[in-house]
């Protein structure tokens, strides 16, 4: 009785959202939209988790690796997220992407090499310095050495989870995992997925990482051809990228090239979700548009000195959020800042809300089979996101 209760709730909202949104057709262009104050949640997982947070160094071989594990309260097994950051970031990068996931009930270990962490392009834009540094971390040959480094961390994740001295490891599902990264890390996960790169030979991917989420996917023209390229991903792939998503290094000039590999992929459980006014920064996870001098947010700062977090515990809206938009009291406001060009901090927080529901629905649709997971994303995501940002699927 209560899921057709919530159900009828849900139905509901989103007629009265069709039809408010008949009404009131937008005129302007979509990266033009006004920030809505009172966009509702969208996609929440069943259960709300409070978090812990374990950082350790790894010794793998000749690498020393930066590790953070974001672990959900409650007893049982949780599915595992293995987080790869961009150039330059450390373990403790994408908390914006990473506390929801631990919240909504996963597992997520970020782990980054040190020597990439320590890598600071120069703040000089697009610098020479700082493109010709960039090509070289991308390259077929540094790729194939972080591909390497991930075998063996999959390889040591195992082995803490059989190991009783490992604490919180033995709590890792690791029949059901996924591989997300954001930029350089993106084009490692997709290496993992089934690109093919010359010269390498293909990632060895368990049967358990049951799908791939690429933030800021990487793709160039060097090498074979885009459809020789992505033709043997054949597991789940979420792509997210902008219009705005080129990067400081200067390699990516024009954000369409992210846009390849869903393109080129073969279908099956591909999907694409394109945002209208989202910066590459924020797609690395910064809670906020606050550059700190360290590069990191507030919130990263405060993540590297807590070791637990609280958050909303039980069940709360969840069919009632599915679809739809709340209308009361909007009053609009600019989506980018006028002095910086930047988006507003509410707008920076829109987007944010638009990935971490998409990403969490696909999540809980592939690793735990969830059938409101499901149909959200089928039947009311592209509702909710409106005019601020665009989700395909082939």
């Amino acid at each position: 009785m209560l899921t057709k209760y919530l159900r009828t709730i849900a139905i509901s909202l989103a007629l009265v959202a069709l039809i408010s949104g008949c009404a009131n057709s937008p005129k302007h262009r979509p990266e033009a939209a006004a920030v809505r104050p009172h966009l509702s949640p969208g996609y929440l997982s069943e259960q709300r988790h409070t978090v812990s947070s374990i950082r350790e160094n790894w010794t793998l071989a000749n690498d020393t690796v930066d590790v953070m594990l974001l672990m959900p309260s409650g007893g049982g097994d949780f599915p595992l997220i293995v987080y790869l950051p961009g150039l330059g970031e450390s373990a403790e990068s994408g908390v914006a992407w990473r506390r929801p996931w631990a919240e909504a009930g996963y597992a997520v270990l970020s782990i980054q090499p040190d020597a990439i962490a320590r890598i600071r392009p120069s703040k000089a834009e697009r610098s020479g310095e700082s493109r010709e540094l960039a090509r070289e971390q991308f390259s077929p040959r540094m790729l194939d050495h972080r591909q390497s480094v991930l075998q063996k961390a999959l390889a040591e994740v195992q082995r803490r989870k059989n190991s009783s001295e490992a604490t919180g490891f033995s709590h890792l599902d690791l029949a059901h995992m996924a591989i997300v990264g954001f930029d350089l890390g993106a084009q490692t996960a997709m290496f993992a997925a089934g690109e093919g790169i010359g010269g390498i030979e293909p990632f060895p991917l368990p049967e358990t990482v049951k799908g791939v989420v690429a933030l800021s996917p990487y793709a160039d023209f060097s090498g074979a051809g885009f459809e020789q390229r992505f033709k043997s991903v054949h597991v789940p792939v979420l792509s997210v990228t902008s219009m705005e998503d080129t990067d400081q290094y200067g390699l990516i000039t024009s954000a369409a090239i992210r846009r390849a590999p869903f393109e080129y992929m073969p279908p099956g459980q591909k999907y694409l979700l394109s945002l209208f006014a989202a910066p590459h920064a924020l797609l690395s996870g910064k809670a906020t548009p606050d550059e700190l001098g360290d590069g990191r947010s507030r919130d990263e700062r405060q993540a590297a000195t807590n070791s637990s977090d609280s958050s909303r515990s039980g069940r709360k809206g969840r069919g009632a959020n599915r679809g739809g938009r709340n209308k009361g009291g909007e009053t609009g406001g600019k989506a980018t800042s006028p002095s910086s060009g930047q988006p507003s901090p509410g707008a920076w927080e829109e987007q944010l809300r638009y990935v971490q529901s998409v990403t969490t629905a696909y999540l809980d649709a592939l690793l735990k089979n969830d059938p409101v997971a499901q149909e959200w994303l089928v039947k009311d995501a592209r509702r909710w996101l409106g005019d601020g940002a665009n989700l395909m699927s082939k």
